[in-house]
């Protein structure tokens, strides 16, 4: 930055290459290879171009490179909610930006709250701000800038949740197996009625969930009601409406399996007012820290969620370096994690 007299004033004028060049006592194309790594400058000179440009506070336009390379270094990221108590999207997020600042990429975070309207607000942002591809917890509906998007052969990956018609690559936890990992598990325990909550419009996500549970049933030659599958809204209340749904049967289920922790303290809650926790288990998928001194012990199917984010990175940058590669769907195994007084 430098100061210049305008009609009296003193302005503050962005500083130019050629203002460092000048203030270095070095050629414009000497600041261009320092600032720019672009060739060998010796180090006498390096130093005085990088104090120069300290000085004057002076940053490349990164734009105008960016428009020379055709790429801006940035990736454009949409998950379905930043909100706690489920770290579950955070924790992918801390993955993907970990393999990204390895290649010196920058991440543009939105969030869709489940909604194609604000995910197709958000990726043509993204498009005007010349992202270089998109990782993405997609949600349910057509979205025309998505549509644009893979046209335009950008590379998109898929997380959490499998696309249908769409040939991309994709990584998201084995559901299927986490479901059916859990179910199982109650089963062996002697639960005969396992009911299931899912949040609703989660797309594969509902589906695999659907096949795990049907799938330990089967293998234990039991049925699957189909009325104690229910879903909500990835919300508390959301749970909550959903488990009175249960509890309002003739029947009871005896125990529950909840699509994440959003949904399961929504669950709890609705146990809690019918004075039945405790007595029907909950089972949820997602982990969290809390959950260690929750007031009631809950066994979790941990998604490896960090690993999903890094493993998503890894397929960008490798699109980015062969574009021609086979499209990858990568299934991350998900694991048990029992808490004492549910054994």
């Amino acid at each position: 930055m430098i100061q210049a007299a305008h009609s009296g004033c003193t302005l503050n004028v962005m500083a130019t290459m050629q203002d460092v060049a000048k203030r270095a006592k070095v050629s414009v194309a000497t600041v261009s290879a320092v600032l720019n790594r672009s060739s060998f400058v010796s180090p006498e000179l390096t130093q005085r171009v990088e104090v120069a440009a300290e000085e004057l506070d002076y940053r490349i336009n990164t734009l105008a490179r960016s428009l020379k390379q055709g790429s801006t270094q940035t990736v454009g990221m949409l998950i379905p909610s930043f909100g706690s108590p489920d770290p579950f999207f955070a924790d992918v997020v801390h993955g993907v930006e970990i393999a990204l600042r390895a290649a010196s990429y920058s991440l543009l975070l939105g969030q869709t709250h489940n909604k194609v309207v604000e995910q197709s607000r958000h990726i043509a942002a993204f498009r005007a701000r010349l992202v270089d591809g998109l990782l993405l917890f997609q949600a349910p509906g057509e979205d025309t800038e998505l549509a644009k998007l893979l046209a335009e052969e950008k590379p998109v990956v898929f997380v959490g949740r499998v696309p249908h018609g769409i040939e991309a690559d994709c990584v998201a936890t084995d559901i299927e197996n986490g479901t059916w990992l859990g179910c199982t598990h109650l089963l062996e325990k002697g639960h005969k009625r396992i009911a299931l909550v899912t949040q609703k419009d989660s797309m594969s996500v509902r589906d695999f969930r659907l096949e795990g549970w049907r799938r330990a049933h089967k293998e234990a030659d039991r049925t699957a009601p189909a009325a104690l599958h229910v879903e909500g809204e990835l919300s508390t209340r959301g749970g909550y409406e959903a488990a009175m749904g249960l509890l309002n049967q003739r029947q009871l289920p005896d125990a529950i399996f909840v699509d994440d922790l959003v949904l399961t303290i929504g669950v709890v809650q609705a146990l809690q007012s019918r004075g039945l926790a405790g007595q029907i288990e909950v089972l949820s998928s997602d982990d969290a820290e809390w959950m260690d001194v929750f007031h009631i012990p809950i066994t979790t199917v941990v998604q490896p969620s960090q690993e999903v984010g890094e493993v998503a990175a890894r397929l960008f940058l490798d699109r980015i370096a062969q574009p021609q590669r086979a499209v990858e769907t990568i299934l991350i195994k998900p694991v048990l994690k029992i808490r004492q007084g549910n054994s």
